[in-house]
């Protein structure tokens, strides 16, 4: 059983899940790593890219709906990465190709009816999403997002069937505000035992770090919990959830902690695709405050990326090494009594190497992160996915 079909907790009831702690052991029994993972990262209506990717390698592979997308056996993604992925899990090609066709057309984002009055006719969503939070941190402190959640979660919920079967296991990442911790829902084919769900945790243990959280999304949870990967801070109100114990807790934008999940994908996965939304080298001038939070957002992302990456780049790295220069037998001087040995044997364990390959745009696509009424560039950025996936994956290195 591969790990994300041991990601869900044990059954709970329902819109609570507890959570599972323990020490990493790679491979351990009953809990197997798949050949492969697809990483979607978050970045807003830029998600057009992935969706125009994943229409490539559909048509490459001249898959039908209701077939799941080869070679992968795990669909990590976060914010509208996780969106994506759902469909792609789900076997939905066509439905994802018509939404982002559809998108610009149905004004899924909106403004809450007390920052409507801001005149359409001046600019973009864009633009009047940043005026409307000049307004609100001018004006009401109490305000916690200017965008409308609760007509986003209607359209999701349109499209969004918890009763439909998933055919590849999915993992996305949500933030719990409360807590200030990154968790993990979970899409899982089957159920697994007690011992194959514990061993899942310890492995996002070792690739995340301590008190990682991987729970269910049962059929109660899974639009909210998909909407909560999505809600910007400050754009969106927080998203009310149960929490592991069952109380209350608000949980906002997945890419606040993981907004490229490698850390879950090298956890379930050997070798992994990842597929980014930004271009090797971009850059930006400002002209607000909000501008510059927002750009220092990003450039806190990105070398939280670059931190997991390398991670998992030198993991690996050390991994083989320790293995090739003991002959695949990193306890080889174990039997003369050598204690060094035995710990490096107990080390290298612990250790998980993964193969990856990244794809991303040469350069800036045309369409801004929250340009999701901008129907040509969206269109033009679906277009530039589509031809890029010919392009093809390219192994990672960090380049020391």
């Amino acid at each position: 059983m591969s790990l994300t079909a041991a990601g869900s907790l044990v059954a709970a009831s329902p819109r609570r899940s507890p959570a599972i702690s323990g020490t990493a052991v790679p491979e351990a029994a009953g809990f197997h790593r798949v050949d492969r993972a697809l990483v979607l990262s978050g970045g807003g209506a830029r998600g057009s890219y992935q969706a125009g990717l994943i229409a490539a390698m559909v048509a490459d592979r001249s898959l039908a709906d209701g077939r799941p997308l080869s070679p992968y056996g795990l669909v990590c993604g976060t914010s509208i990465g996780a969106l994506n992925g759902y469909f792609v899990a789900t076997g939905q090609y066509r439905l994802l190709r018509h939404l982002w066709y559809s998108i610009a057309r149905q004004r899924v984002i909106r403004l809450k009816r007390e920052f409507a009055t801001i005149p359409e006719e001046q600019a973009g969503v864009g633009t009047r999403i940043w005026q409307a939070m000049r307004l609100a941190l001018g004006l009401n402190s109490r305000v916690k997002g200017v965008l409308d959640g609760a007509y986003l979660r209607g359209w999701l919920g349109q499209y969004i069937d918890p009763a439909r079967p998933v055919l590849t296991p999915f993992v996305w990442t949500v933030t719990n505000l409360t807590t200030q911790q990154p968790e993990f829902f979970a899409l899982l084919p089957e159920a697994p035992d007690a011992a194959t769900k514990a061993a899942a945790v310890r492995a996002l243990t070792a690739t995340v770090g301590s008190g990682t959280v991987l729970r269910l999304a049962t059929p109660d949870l899974l639009v909210d919990a998909l909407q909560a990967s999505a809600a910007i801070p400050i754009a969106f109100d927080p998203v009310t959830l149960p929490g592991v114990d069952g109380s209350p807790a608000q949980y906002v934008d997945g890419g606040v902690t993981a907004n490229t999940p490698v850390g879950v994908a090298r956890a379930g996965a050997k070798a992994i695709d990842v597929v980014f939304l930004d271009p090797p080298v971009e850059a930006y001038s400002y002209g607000s405050a909000i501008e510059i939070a927002s750009g220092a957002f990003g450039a806190m992302q990105k070398r939280i990326l670059e931190a997991d990456l390398r991670a998992a780049y030198f993991e690996t790295f050390g991994k083989r090494a320790i293995l090739g220069m003991n002959g695949q037998n990193p306890n080889n001087r174990a039997s003369n009594g050598h204690a060094d040995s035995e710990n490096l044997g107990q080390f290298v364990q612990s250790l998980y190497d993964v193969d990856i390959r990244t794809l991303r745009p040469q350069k800036e696509l045309p369409v801004d992160v929250i340009g999701f009424d901008d129907e040509r560039s969206l269109m033009d950025t679906y277009r530039i996915g589509y031809a890029d996936a010919r392009r093809g994956f390219t192994p990672y290195a960090t380049g020391f």
